[in-house]
């Protein structure tokens, strides 16, 4: 009985072996252990592809240097998530998984190889990029210091993303010899410069992709490739807050600088497209974008260029437009940000308010019939543009004005000289007003076909309105698209200013107002009435021959009623 017992546990063991190995039954046994092995050459990337479903892949690094004392691997992918691990078991400690990732390993004995496991876990074949950079003692350790990420030595960044804002962080480093993280020797010595590199617009194949990280990986091509942004210290906060713009490429760099021993490392640089370049997913670059905003962004920009031409002359016009204008932007922040409605229903909404605006302020005019006041808004809509470009330059960028007081006192501020500036020349002003904001609205129709960034002039002072975005770094990608539009912009304003103030010359410098032009015309009216009435009365008293009796009487020459020459009054009456 026992041998037969014996017998059938043997036999159930060999089952479950054979399911193992040809991988039937209810277990996924799809992915492949293999031990598949490549080496890389210290401080040189290479491009590669991994296999689907393809684990337990050993990048090595040997012939190092006696003098190395830890490197970097990093990993990166642009559209499935890879695991990298310093262990076999890949243990939670030693782990790290995404798309831009690394880890830090110490080597144990000077010149010995190193090592890290890959694994791929998806039933796709991927295009990976992989790097070891080499580092001595007396290199600071990226992420070294990690209180936050489940490595105690975290060298990559984290990302999160939405269609406003894009949030980045790093863990602080440590120094080359290891130390204490609180000692104030560490904290004093350490500084981080952030980078920041925009891929080429519209870009969104791999080969972009690749090539611009590549520009990242050491601290030569950081250096040279990206653009600085901030430099921080101990005390500041390692997240970092940036504008987001769908389908434009961005990779952000963090270099730390150790100041006393004057060396430095880089951590593993991230990029993003502030979108899922994986079609169909949720969030999907191909997606971007709706229809109403489309339209409506197209029919403001008929408008706009209408304007641009002959928006004096057209007054009444002038007004609904600025009005519109100036609803539209106050309105679109508030309801995305109070209120849970869909982006296209909070298009809409502020449509039909722009619209509501535009009649109300026409109405100010007609009833007013002040030039000094209807153009209040004009001046404010000339303004906010104005401010809005201003704060586009590098100049918007400064740190003392990455606060909400005051950001908000110097934007009101170049707001309010503009207008009052330009009040006084009213004429100037609705000129002004008409040709800069109806061309730019125009431009604005045309880089939204373009996927240009134009339209960030405005919408990066419209976003200003959420949460936390006056603490992000606002820096938006310029290259030829939105060169080739600046200049478009730049022309269509000058001919449009151009034009109006040559077709104007000779006519007053605004048209009457509508309702006093409707009471005079109503009093003229009545007067008419009233003294066609009082002649018609007097006629009727009068004798229908009193003017030529004199004459018959008494021979006058000229006949009083016709002015005709008499001859006497004898022959008359012949």
């Amino acid at each position: 009985m026992r041998c037969l017992v014996v017998l059938i546990i043997i036999c159930f063991k060999c089952n479950i072996v054979e399911c193992l190995s040809t991988g039937r039954g209810s277990l996924d046994l799809n992915i492949k252990s293999t031990s598949e092995q490549y080496e890389l050459v210290a401080n040189q990337p290479l491009l590669m592809q991994i296999e689907a479903m393809e684990t337990g892949i050993i990048i090595k690094v040997a012939n190092l240097s006696t003098s190395i004392t830890f490197i970097i691997f990093q990993i990166h992918s642009q559209r499935l998530t890879l695991t990298l691990s310093l262990t076999n078991t890949y243990n939670y400690e030693s782990t790290v998984k995404g798309n831009n990732i690394g880890l830090i390993y110490r080597v144990a004995t000077p010149g010995s190889a190193a090592m890290v496991y890959l694994n791929n876990t998806h039933n796709a074949t991927v295009d990976v990029l992989l790097a070891a950079f080499t580092y001595t003692a007396n290199d600071p350790i990226p992420g070294g210091c990690s209180l936050e990420f489940p490595q105690e030595e975290a060298p990559y960044l984290k990302l999160q993303y939405s269609h406003v804002l894009t949030t980045v962080d790093f863990q602080l480093a440590n120094l080359g010899i290891s130390k204490d993280c609180e000692d104030s020797v560490t904290k004093n010595s350490l500084e981080y410069d952030i980078y920041l590199y925009f891929l080429k617009q519209n870009e969104l194949g791999a080969e972009e992709y690749f090539s611009s990280l590549i520009k990242l990986l050491s601290i030569d091509s950081i250096q040279k490739f990206g653009r600085k942004i901030h430099s921080l210290h101990h005390s500041e906060k390692t997240s970092l807050a940036f504008s987001s713009y769908p389908r434009k490429g961005a990779a952000y760099a963090v270099i730390v600088r150790d100041t006393t021993l004057k060396t430095s490392a880089a951590y593993v640089p991230i990029l993003s497209y502030s979108c899922d370049v994986i079609e169909g997913s949720t969030n999907s670059c191909a997606d971007i974008g709706d229809v109403v905003g489309t339209v409506v962004t197209f029919l403001i920009g008929l408008l706009g260029l209408f304007m641009c031409f002959f928006g004096h002359r057209f007054f009444k016009t002038e007004m609904f437009f600025v009005g519109f204008l100036a609803m539209l932007a106050v309105s679109l922040p508030l309801f995305e940000l109070g209120t849970q409605l869909s982006n296209e229903d909070v298009i809409v909404t502020g449509i039909l308010l722009g619209v509501l605006s535009g009649m109300i302020w026409i109405l100010v005019w007609v009833c007013l019939g002040i030039p000094v006041v209807s153009l209040l808004l004009t001046g404010g809509v000339l303004g906010y543009l104005f401010a809005s470009l201003i704060f586009f330059t590098p100049f918007g960028s400064l740190d003392s004005l990455r606060n909400g007081v005051s950001y908000s006192m110097v934007f009101m501020s170049i707001i309010l000289f503009l207008t009052a500036f330009l009040l006084p020349l009213n004429k100037l002003l609705s000129i002004a007003a008409t040709s800069l904001v109806g061309s730019y609205s125009f431009t604005v129709s045309i880089d939204q076909f373009t996927r240009g960034s134009l339209s960030y002039i405005v919408l990066n002072s419209i976003r200003h309105g959420y949460n936390h975005f006056v603490e992000a770094f606002v820096y938006t990608p310029f290259q030829t698209n939105e060169i080739v539009l600046s200049v478009v912009w730049g022309i269509l304003s000058i001919s449009g200013a151009v034009f109006q103030v040559y077709r104007e010359r000779n006519r007053p410098p605004f048209p009457p107002p509508p309702y006093r032009t409707w009471r005079t015309y109503v009093q003229a009216t009545r007067e008419l009435e009233n003294s066609s009435d009082e002649e018609s009365h007097d006629q009727e008293r009068e004798p229908l021959i009193q003017s030529r009796l004199p004459a018959l009487l008494y021979g006058a020459t000229v006949d009083a009623v016709t002015g005709e020459r008499l001859l006497d009054a004898r022959r008359q009456t012949l």
